[in-house]
């Protein structure tokens, strides 16, 4: 069954020790440390992550998102962020009618994703490799 998507919505993980196995099963995709994306779910699958939004959306987050203190924050790597921004913009286009958005704009209490994702997305410069 084919689902119309509304949200793209971006979270942490939450956890700080990249060593640690870690359990992603409330997203559909994860950025790793070093730029790898693991599908975790297929898209067609609803997750319960944010209830006014999840029949409706995607779910993806980077791995990390507390820093070494185990407060939570913005600790994406530069291969990371490079990840995640091209993962949301095939995304993106995917799902054309769609609007990315970071958990705490609708849950603000939950600190997740650690910054602010329509800033990022406005400011954010990435890498273009010219053959």
């Amino acid at each position: 069954m084919k689902r119309h998507i509304k949200y793209i919505i971006v979270h942490s993980t939450a956890t700080f020790d990249p060593k640690v196995s870690q359990f992603y099963g409330d997203f559909h995709f994860v950025v790793e440390r070093g730029g790898e994306i693991k599908k975790i779910h297929p898209e067609a699958t609803i997750l319960k992550n944010v209830v006014a939004a999840d029949n409706e959306a995607i779910h993806i987050a980077y791995a990390g998102g507390r820093n070494k203190s185990g407060n939570l924050g913005d600790t994406r790597t530069p291969v990371q962020e490079e990840s995640l921004f091209n993962k949301l913009i095939a995304l993106s286009v995917k799902y054309p009618s769609a609007r990315i958005m970071g958990h705490e704009e609708f849950e603000a209490a939950t600190g997740c994703p650690g910054f602010n994702v329509k800033e990022w997305l406005k400011h954010y410069e990435p890498e273009i490799a010219v053959a």
